[in-house]
């Protein structure tokens, strides 16, 4: 193994992050304590790290001996990571303000959990996506528990260290299986070689490896039945770090367990397709059946959170089609951006009622009447959750339309009948929402007073729906169609272009 120091802006926006997490929580320690700043200057450094992709980042390869992607996949989800994070900084400002943590840890601890992420998001080996899902779950949850004063803080990170920790050990153990069965292989080219080669002559244990793997990625995107833990970590952390955890988590899990399946187990699709059909259809059905009966919004959230990984796996399972391949990456692309807006949108409001309702514990009784004094922030609601429903001129039905004519494509087209009955179930509970708003008076309607950074957020969130919505095929489409054109795999591509996905 050589290594070539030009590989070293393969990782460069990583590094930047990492110095950057460091810096906050030195100028934190060593007096700079107004909280302005502390975030102006956070955002500021994420602006730099993505300012690193247009400056430095170019091309189609590898790096660091095939361990790191630098492809299309890679740019668009380390781009979407920083702005998540970016987002999430601005709206948990006026949140921390009212608790104990201090702004510096939390930035910190937020940046090392992007650059975990960035890191597993370009991983085309094995070792690299452990270091990464480890750097991205250790910070993750830090963050979980940070609110020290609260025990259902503390609940919820001790749940999710201990079952964290339990999946991460099937993860290893079926990485140390693959390895064996494969003569020392840990690139997933060279894994994906080696099993060709083996053909009916592969040992038992590499599919039991493939099943560990399998259920390490699984918890990490709460798919069913490895979701005991989402709702209630997402009910007990911090509101943004719930924000956070419901969009950059899921999104760098689902894009490792694209590039392990289409990557290194495409010969294998016959063994873990049909498992990963059954688990796709349970998830969706499980996650919206049990959200119907919620009245808590971020448990409601953390429901739906687990029906659209179910949602997110027809992608997966269509990328083993190779005539269906690149329209289903580019699909789950431009489907992780849009539910990082609905997514982020959403818990920005209930922080925002919650607030104005004293710690009202997040119900959605608190949401009765509330247009009727907060026609703005009433409107903004109502948008996340029609997109979430995946009701059109939302970008959400323009996500889900992608996702789901790639796995007709590749002939799934009972599972995307299920998908398309779980997703008027959904209508139901997110207009619920809707509905509590705007046809349920309440007693005592209170005025919601909204900071100018959330505004911002939610400002950003409602355009970036809309305008993808009602006009699909701009800049974002066109760099997931490139991110799935450019998707680093061993095997051949069919070329897609942006107006094959208009159609």
């Amino acid at each position: 193994m050589t290594f070539n120091p030009i590989d070293i802006l393969a990782v460069l926006p990583e590094i930047v992050i990492l110095v950057l997490a460091m810096i906050v929580v030195l100028l934190e320690l060593l007096g700079a304590k107004r909280e302005i700043f502390l975030q102006t200057f956070t955002v500021i450094g994420l602006l730099v790290a993505g300012a690193c992709f247009i400056l430095f980042l170019d091309g189609n390869r590898g790096a660091f001996n095939g361990m790191v992607a630098m492809d299309g996949v890679s740019r668009f989800l380390k781009i979407l990571f920083i702005v998540v994070a970016a987002l999430v900084v601005l709206m948990s400002r006026d949140y921390l303000r009212n608790s104990r943590v201090r702004h510096g840890e939390f930035y910190g601890m937020l940046l090392i959990a992007t650059c975990g992420m960035m890191i597993l998001s370009s991983a085309t080996d094995l070792i690299t996506i452990f270091l990464g899902i480890e750097t991205m779950s250790i910070a993750l949850y830090v963050l979980a528990g940070i609110r020290s004063e609260r025990y259902q803080s503390g609940e919820a990170a001790i749940k999710y260290l201990l079952l964290g920790a339990f999946a991460t050990g099937f993860l290893l153990y079926g990485i140390a299986l693959l390895y064996g069965a494969t003569g020392g292989k840990t690139n997933l080219a060279e894994i994906g070689q080696a099993i060709t080669k083996l053909g009916s002559d592969a040992p038992i244990y590499l599919y039991a490896g493939v099943g560990l793997v399998s259920i390490g990625f699984l918890f990490k995107i709460a798919a069913v039945p490895f979701h005991f833990w989402s709702p209630d970590v997402y009910q007990g952390s911090p509101t943004p770090v719930t924000a956070f955890m419901a969009v950059g988590p899921k999104a760098a899990a689902l894009i490792a367990l694209l590039r392990v399946f289409g990557g290194a187990l495409p010969d294998l699709v016959d063994t873990w397709g049909p498992v990963l059909w059954v688990v796709a259809a349970i998830t969706m059905t499980a996650g919206n059946i049990t959200a119907l009966a919620q009245k808590d919004i971020k448990r409601m959230l953390a429901y739906s959170s687990i029906s659209h990984a179910g949602y997110l796996l027809l992608a997966i399972l269509a990328s083993a089609n190779q005539d269906a391949s690149q329209a289903a990456t580019s699909g789950l692309l431009f489907y992780l951006a849009a539910y990082a807006a609905m997514n982020i949108g959403a818990f920005t409001v209930a922080i925002v009622i919650s607030r104005a309702q004293k710690e009202s514990n997040y119900q959605i009784d608190d949401y009765r009447g509330l247009a009727s004094i907060n026609p703005w922030i009433s409107g903004a609601m109502a948008i996340f959750m029609i997109s979430l429903a995946g009701i059109p001129p939302t970008v959400g039905f323009i996500a889900k339309l992608y996702v789901f004519s790639a796995a007709v494509k590749a002939g799934y087209i009972i599972l995307v009948v299920i998908a398309v009955l779980n997703s008027v179930v959904s209508v139901f509970y997110y207009l619920r929402i809707v509905v509590y708003m705007y046809m349920r008076p309440a007693e005592a309607p209170v005025k919601v007073k909204v900071p100018w950074a959330m505004a911002y957020v939610l400002i950003a969130c409602v355009v970036w729906i809309m305008r993808y919505g009602l006009f699909p095929g701009g800049q974002v489409m066109k760099q997931a169609v490139k991110g799935g054109e450019n998707v680093i795999k061993p095997t051949s591509q069919v070329t897609l272009t942006l107006a094959d996905t208009e159609k």
